[in-house]
């Protein structure tokens, strides 16, 4: 990747983040800011999640300098430290963690050769949250919170987001829009598969993360359209007697 970093963020940017720079934006921080992160990092915090949280903080960043660029303007290396120091901040949280719970452990990730970009994913999920009436700087804002770990089950990610003033119920289906469970793949997992917007999106199960993380399903528990149905019905039943 020869092409400087403020070209890459200016074409996304003047194009109103369309998918073709975007993507250019996405291969780039890829190649320039994922490959080269330390082995320490990756074998401290998780190969895939130090990955993925890279991408996820260099994507933001880049949002965020194409906004309010600095004076000395931007580079890759001064992105690569804005993410370095981040993830230090990160592990250095982690290690407090590990210290205080040291008879946690957690297996390692699988290690996989084909690291997807997720930037533009990430802002199709920002723009269904804003559909349903989330403004896109808090949806972004949820999901830079959601990434912030490790660790990245969904139990920790709701934690995370609850500390930020998240709903109970918009913690839990940003969790399962970001995270996914055993049995049902996140929003991001099926994204990332290839299946098309369109379809994941208008998936009713999906549709309730959405609007759980809209903050609009205060019924939502994480189970199901059925389950909050149900649970209305013996709440209605148990009122009555």
């Amino acid at each position: 990747m020869t092409v400087e970093l403020d070209v890459l963020i200016s074409d996304a940017a003047s194009s109103g983040w369309a998918e073709g720079p975007s993507k250019a934006l996405a291969e780039g921080i890829e190649e320039r800011i994922v490959a080269p992160l330390s082995s320490r990092l990756r074998s401290a915090l998780g190969h895939d999640e130090a990955a993925q949280l890279a991408r996820v903080i260099a994507w933001e960043r880049c949002r965020e300098l194409s906004i309010n660029p600095p004076e000395g303007g931007v580079s890759w290396g001064y992105l690569a430290n804005l993410v370095r120091w981040r993830l230090k901040d990160t592990l250095r949280s982690e290690l407090l963690r590990r210290q205080r719970h040291q008879l946690l452990t957690q297996l390692p990730e699988p290690q996989s050769g084909d690291r997807p970009w997720l930037g533009r994913r990430l802002d199709l999920i920002v723009a269904e949250l804003e559909r349903a009436g989330l403004p896109g700087s808090t949806g972004r804002k949820l999901i830079r919170v959601a990434a912030d770990g490790p660790p990245f089950n969904r139990a920790a990610v709701i934690q995370r987001l609850r500390r930020v003033g998240a709903t109970g119920q918009q913690a839990e289906g940003m969790s399962w829009l970001l995270r996914g469970g055993a049995g049902r793949p996140s929003a991001l997992a099926r994204l990332a598969l290839g299946q098309p917007p369109a379809e994941v999106f208008a998936d009713e199960v999906v549709r309730e993360w959405i609007l759980a993380a809209a903050g609009r399903d205060l019924r939502f528990f994480g189970r199901g359209v059925g389950f909050a149905h149900r649970r209305a019905r013996t709440l209605g039943r148990l009122r009555a007697a």
